[in-house]
């Protein structure tokens, strides 16, 4: 079954396409999302609610990655195309799972740099354990690496690393007992940290 989140207060025209061919191992690889929602005003912002399984939306690359000191690995690649300047998107993966949300830019300056390979350089990524659960919520701010909170298996946040924006060294860790702030660790190098019980 599709479930739709739909946001009531926004005006959208939904699109939905699907490949009908049924088969034994149909579930939700074969379903489209595209949601869209028009700005209404000089000030307001197209929205988009896209999959990454819509090959009008999406081309889908099988390519092999190379990490120093590693073997190389199989993994699959997602391009945009045709995206579309300064709208936000909510990107979903074949599982209906938000896997990324934010604002595609054509061009970017920050700190009087022009960058003008378009991307999400403001953006949250999502990944999931295997059970279907949030596991981590991770900031990009200027194309920047910023946080990454993680959840426990009861939805619960238990840490907030934050990175320094131009290193991406970790700056200082935050971590959270039944969703209260437990202490607070303050990087002074890679793994040399003071550490700040909460209330202190």
């Amino acid at each position: 079954m599709l479930k739709i989140l739909l946001f009531l207060w926004f005006p959208i025209s939904i699109m939905l396409a699907c490949n009908c061919t049924k088969g034994k191992n149909d579930d939700h690889k074969n379903v489209i999302i595209s949601k869209i929602y028009h700005k209404s005003g000089p000030k307001d912002t197209d929205t988009l609610w896209v999959s990454q399984n819509d090959s009008t939306v999406f081309r889908k690359e099988d390519v092999m990655i190379k990490y120093p000191e590693s073997h190389p690995k199989l993994t699959v690649r997602y391009t945009l195309i045709h995206p579309k300047n300064d709208a936000y998107y909510f990107i979903y993966n074949d599982k209906q799972q938000l896997i990324e949300e934010g604002k595609y830019t054509a061009q970017y300056t920050y700190e009087g740099i022009s960058y003008n390979d378009g991307n999400f350089y403001n953006l949250k990524r999502y990944s999931y354990k295997k059970n279907g659960n949030l596991q981590t919520k991770h900031y990009q701010e200027d194309g920047r690496n910023l946080k990454t909170e993680f959840f426990n298996n009861d939805g619960q946040l238990t840490e907030i690393k934050y990175f320094n924006k131009k290193s991406s060294d970790i700056e200082k860790v935050e971590i959270y007992k039944k969703g209260k702030l437990k202490e607070t660790r303050i990087y002074k190098s890679f793994n040399t940290y003071d550490t700040v019980k909460a209330g202190e």
